[in-house]
């Protein structure tokens, strides 16, 4: 949940992990200067030394509320994903580039582990497992990345009233960059999209989307 001050204005950018967050921080950072309550080495550091469960930018809006009002900021917004896709960013990374599932473990197989993994542990993963509505205030302009994230700079611009710096928010952390090679094809079964469903009903329901991604208008 970094915090930035663009001039005169206070914004707030609730990070939902793998919704684009890095690449936002990143352009922001361009664009304004050094962020609070951001973190990018925390994954490196030792455990017994963090001050948190996870990094402050994947901050619980439960627990924002509590340190941080509404009332300090000027401007609040987030990135959403589509809650399979998000899934599936987050499986791969785990499986690819962290090493942290075996190699051939299938995302169908991986999906029926987190309904517990999530029950058991809220912070499990640094937070990736949780629902995006957790970290998503109910006052925050809500971008989707499946429309681009142009819109957010117009946001930005007209929040701050200033129309400086990168008029573009470059990708970071692909994934097919880190893996070096194209990810592989998921497949969607029925099952798959149930799990994920009941998981995250409450996602689906405020950021409206389809239970099956590819039944997005555009989705190929």
């Amino acid at each position: 949940m970094p915090v930035v001050r663009a001039r005169d204005k206070w914004l707030y950018f609730a990070h939902v992990p793998k919704c684009a967050g890095t690449a936002i921080e990143r352009y922001l950072e361009t664009r304004f200067g050094p962020l609070g309550l951001r973190d990018p080495s925390y994954g490196f550091r030792d455990p017994a030394e963090a001050w948190s469960l996870t990094p402050p930018q994947h901050m619980p809006e439960a627990v924002r509320r509590e340190l941080l009002p509404d009332a300090l900021f000027d401007g609040i917004f987030a990135t959403v994903r589509h809650p399979v896709t998000r899934l599936r960013s987050a499986f791969l990374f785990q499986r690819d580039v962290g090493h942290a599932l075996p190699p051939k473990m299938s995302f169908q197989r991986w999906v029926e582990t987190v309904p517990r993994s999530v029950a058991l542990g809220p912070y499990t993963l640094h937070g990736h497992l949780r629902p995006m509505v957790e970290f998503v205030p109910e006052n925050a302009e809500v971008f989707r990345m499946e429309d681009g994230l142009d819109a957010v700079v117009g946001w930005i611009d007209a929040v701050t009233g200033l129309e400086d710096g990168p008029r573009e928010i470059a990708p970071a952390n692909v994934l097919a960059d880190r893996i070096g090679d194209t990810p592989e094809a998921v497949h969607l079964t029925p099952r798959v999209l149930d799990t994920v469903a009941m998981l995250y009903a409450a996602d689906f329901e405020r950021f409206g989307y389809p239970k099956n991604p590819k039944d997005m208008e555009g989705a190929t």
